[in-house]
């Protein structure tokens, strides 16, 4: 079972100030800082960014050993955070949203001896600690996303080796319940991520993967039931949706990519008019056997908007950032050279803008000898940088 879009989001398988992220450490007996470097830089990948404002972000993803891991943004530096990890097998975060400095929610999956499970762990403002969730056989949550403290979605998977189905699970503010969402008749039917727009407007995408061809799965909330809304499906191949973020109920994108006619992969960006789906022509810079993936896109208002992704290069992997101006998808250059160098590579999974000028994506890299690292990128309007 797959719970992760992509075998670059994680191996298994979208708060706090900085006086209180200190006291938390000290309580806990922490040694003090590691230089930013070795922070920002740790032995892992992240998948999935949430910033809050200037000065709150967090990160999410796992460690090398498998682990969960959540890095804190307190608008001067990061610093890491320790959460449960539970799982026998390992556990891993995959998608991550905050309220407020003193609530924040990620959730993702923990590998347990009867199979994989999901999990979702909450911050205070002081510590994260795991709150009980329903799963559905082997199943995990890849993403997040919250109205109000006691009106938060998560979406994943869940089901068999042989039949994977959608899985929508709600916060009450008391407790996480299944919520009944539409399974299409493919394999492989997953959700990868979700965007709340009110009690009575939310959606999630993912994919519906038959024994044929992988379509783009949208399914909407409108208060009552969860319901398939048609989309585009462009590639000649797979087509999958890995993110969605929404405006307003007129206006938002969803993001993934389809299979092109030489086995690789073409970016897809999706628009919601209030009406219907349409595709919205987007840089390609990959090559032909390998192409493009878009894992995630956030937006401020209908002419901002970012997405993040990778593209095959000749040694690897290269981190792909375009930018919506209102008018066209376009290109905009990472930090040069490219994390990870000529034969290792890097990927982006989450993004998020907390400001036009204020943005951050979050991956990892590969050195030439294959060793994993976290990887952040910043945008203070003018260029990305690595953190």
């Amino acid at each position: 079972m797959s719970i992760a879009p992509s075998p670059r989001k994680l191996k298994i398988l979208g708060w706090a100030a900085a006086s209180i992220c200190a006291s938390a450490s000290l309580m806990a007996g922490a040694a003090p800082p590691a230089p930013q470097a070795a922070i920002t830089s740790l032995a892992g990948s992240l998948a999935a960014v949430s910033a809050g404002s200037a000065t709150d972000a967090w990160a999410v993803g796992q460690t090398r050993t498998t682990k969960t891991l959540a890095l804190h943004w307190n608008g001067t530096s990061w610093a890491r955070v320790p959460t449960p990890a539970p799982g026998a097998f390992g556990s891993l975060l995959s998608g991550v949203t905050e309220l407020s400095p003193a609530s924040a929610w990620a959730v993702g999956s923990a590998n347990t001896s009867s199979g994989s499970k999901t999990l979702a762990l909450h911050w205070n403002g002081r510590r994260w600690a795991r709150v009980p969730t329903p799963s559905a056989g082997i199943s995990g949550l890849s993403g997040v996303s919250a109205v109000s403290a006691t009106d938060i979605w998560a979406v994943g998977s869940g089901g068999t080796l042989s039949r994977e189905t959608t899985l929508v699970l709600h916060w009450d503010g008391r407790s996480w319940t299944r919520v009944p969402s539409p399974t299409p008749p493919g394999q492989v039917v997953a959700l990868f991520a979700v965007s709340a727009v009110s009690a009575t407007d939310v959606w999630a995408v993912g994919r519906d993967l038959t024994s044929t061809i992988g379509k783009a799965l949208v399914l909407h909330w409108d208060g009552k039931a969860w319901t398939q809304v048609p989309s585009p499906n462009p590639g000649v191949g797979d087509n999958q949706l890995a993110g969605v973020d929404m405006t307003s109920g007129t206006d938002g994108w969803t993001a993934g990519w389809g299979g092109d006619s030489r086995g690789g992969n073409l970016p897809l960006a999706l628009r919601w008019d209030g009406k219907a789906w349409t595709q919205v022509p987007s840089p390609d810079p990959g090559l032909r056997n390998g192409g493009s993936q878009l894992m995630a896109v956030s937006a401020l208002t209908g002419s901002d908007a970012w997405a993040s992704g990778f593209f095959s290069t000749k040694g690897g992997e290269g981190t792909l950032l375009l930018h919506w101006n209102g008018t066209s998808w376009t290109r905009v250059p990472a930090p040069s050279p490219s994390p990870g160098g000529p034969s290792g590579g890097s990927f982006l999974n989450g993004v998020d803008m907390a400001a036009t000028a204020d943005v951050w994506s979050a991956g990892g890299t590969f050195d030439s000898a294959g060793r994993e690292r976290t990887l952040l990128l910043h945008w203070n309007g003018t260029a990305w940088t690595r953190f």
